[in-house]
């Protein structure tokens, strides 16, 4: 009987050794299955997330190339309107017939993927390295984004306050406008102090609002560049 018990104690033993090693390697397979299917879904997501960058640094590529042709023709503007040698005449000409009527709203971020993220909770799978150099980039872009709405506004207010005034619109609508009463009315009797000074306040915010979209530009850009490196790291 001592040593049946024995043996059976042993069996016993034995089996729940066995369970206990199923129940180990169950858990190592699940938990394998798991960081399995969360490196797919991290895959998943950097993706879409490096797909916006891409599509973010063609778009701000070709914005400014734009830009940058805009801001130096302003300053090439610049200088012949505060040259020693513009008088009144000279500056009345330029801005009737020269002065650009258009603006620039600043470029259209995809942020839908890193919104999508941070609502559904995907973005803590995220390294915790990538998602401060996300939030810095997508933080960049709610800045950029407000500030280019800023100058924006500011500029077409001036610009609006101008043309109630000074007709510059008139040479858009018509080949004909230089022989055009519409046009040229508002250009007769001109007021020497309300024309200087408000030309000095379109121009000014003209200058800002493609300057500083310059400048928020390149630096959209350089983020990029630092980042899409990065995200290929992980997706390989």
């Amino acid at each position: 009987m001592e040593n049946k018990t024995s043996k059976y104690f042993k069996y016993a033993i034995g089996e729940i050794i066995l369970v206990v090693i199923g129940i180990l390697i169950a858990l190592q397979i699940n938990t394998w299955n798991e960081k399995k299917k969360e490196s797919r879904k991290l895959k998943v997501v950097l993706t879409s997330v490096y797909k916006d960058l891409v599509a973010d640094s063609l778009a701000i590529h070709e914005d400014l190339e734009m830009v940058n042709l805009r801001v130096e023709n302003n300053s090439k503007f610049q200088k012949r309107i505060y040259s020693s040698s513009a008088n009144l005449d000279t500056i009345i000409n330029m801005m009737k017939y020269e002065f650009p009527i258009f603006w620039y709203q600043g470029v259209t971020y995809n942020t839908n993927t890193f919104n999508n993220l941070k609502s559904s909770g995907s973005f803590d799978i995220l390294p915790e390295s990538l998602k401060k150099e996300l939030s810095d980039y997508y933080t960049l872009v709610a800045q950029n984004s407000r500030l280019s709405g800023i100058y924006l506004d500011q500029y077409r207010t001036q610009l609006d306050n101008y043309l109630n005034t000074y007709n510059m619109v008139g040479r858009i609508h018509s080949s004909n406008f230089k022989n055009s009463y519409l046009f040229n009315d508002s250009w007769r009797d001109i007021d020497s102090k309300d024309f200087t000074a408000r030309s000095a306040v379109l121009f000014g915010s003209y200058s800002v609002l493609y300057n500083q979209n310059k400048k928020q530009l390149n630096t959209s850009m350089s983020k990029i560049k630092l980042l899409l490196p990065i995200l290929n790291s992980y997706l390989k």
